[in-house]
């Protein structure tokens, strides 16, 4: 029994992370109901279990995205204050040329021409430089604006994509730490219930495991017990062959042509036993198969001991 007890105590931590499944649990409860020492020590790992949730830490969003968003927002700004500085710069070398020609046509023109026009550049620099100006600052305004307004619009959209991500986070987290404080829930009231006297214990049947052919000497029973727990499947055997290498011994309860697995038990003298808590049902037999290891789920070995329970 050293043995078995040396790979039960190795599935602490397992047991601890919920990574066994309803079988396997069963079996490492029934061992820990019988060892105080086990029970502490998974009690401490259930107490460090429930705190894990808390240790991870916040997930910073990539800052690639919103530099890349900002590159191309204040590319598309300077394209377009280029162009219109180009427009300007266009738009003043026209005036100043009519400002050369009219130069040029006064200093050769008679006086009386020059005259008039003088009075003629005078009109036109009051009516056309000036509008010339005005447009070309009412384009650079709007043009400015435009630019704020797209910066801030692409922030905005930074902004919202980030809370999205961080809300995101939160709520995967609460329901992360949700689920692990409901488990770790449910763990420590299996552990308590394991560790709990049974109370009005009652036999509901009997059954006498009988040897295969192969196995004529093997022998064994199987009672299906309730309590105010529930119902319990109890297996004991005596003057089972000799297990090699990784085989082991694995239960069923048989219901027509579904197959229960009940659990598996190694045995070093001969001799094995396992508890199983199972549904209420009617059930056709109860068997033990000799298997190449305790992994199966569905009988692959043959069958050593069997009893009819309808």
């Amino acid at each position: 029994m050293s043995e078995r007890k040396d790979s039960m105590i190795d599935l602490a931590e397992e047991y601890a992370l919920g990574g066994m499944d309803e079988l396997e649990q069963a079996e490492y409860e029934f061992f820990l109901s019988e060892h105080a020492e086990e029970q502490q020590r998974v009690t401490e790992l259930l107490d460090t279990t429930g705190m894990l949730a808390l240790a991870s830490k916040p997930v910073t969003p990539p800052s690639g995205m919103k530099n890349r968003i900002l590159a191309n927002v204040l590319g598309n700004s300077e394209t377009e204050m280029m162009r219109e500085q180009a427009l300007q710069s266009i738009e003043a070398d026209s005036a100043r040329r009519d400002v050369e020609e009219r130069s040029h046509l006064e200093e050769t023109a008679p006086s009386p021409v020059r005259a008039v026009n003088d009075r003629v550049n005078s009109e036109k620099s009051t009516s056309t430089a000036t509008p010339v100006v005005s447009t070309a600052k009412a384009r650079l305004s709007r043009s400015l604006w435009a630019g704020a307004a797209t910066i801030m619009a692409a922030a905005a959209v930074i902004l919202a994509i980030y809370t999205g991500q961080l809300r995101s986070e939160m709520n995967d987290m609460r329901s992360t730490l949700t689920a692990m404080e409901q488990r770790t829930s449910d763990m420590q009231q299996q552990l308590t219930a394991a560790n709990s006297p049974a109370v009005g214990a009652q036999v509901d049947r009997t059954v006498a495991l009988v040897g295969s052919e192969e196995d004529p000497s093997a022998s064994g029973m199987a009672a299906m017990v309730q309590d105010d727990t529930g119902t319990r499947l109890v297996v004991q055997a005596s003057d089972l062959p000799k297990l090699s290498g990784n085989e082991a011994y694995q239960v069923w309860l048989i219901k027509g042509d579904q197959k229960i697995n009940a659990g598996t038990f190694l045995s070093g003298d001969g001799k094995g036993a396992l508890t199983y808590t199972m549904e209420p049902g009617d059930y056709d037999m109860v068997a033990i198969t000799l298997e190449p290891d305790a992994e199966g789920d569905q009988p692959r070995g043959r069958i050593v001991l069997a009893g009819a329970l309808a």
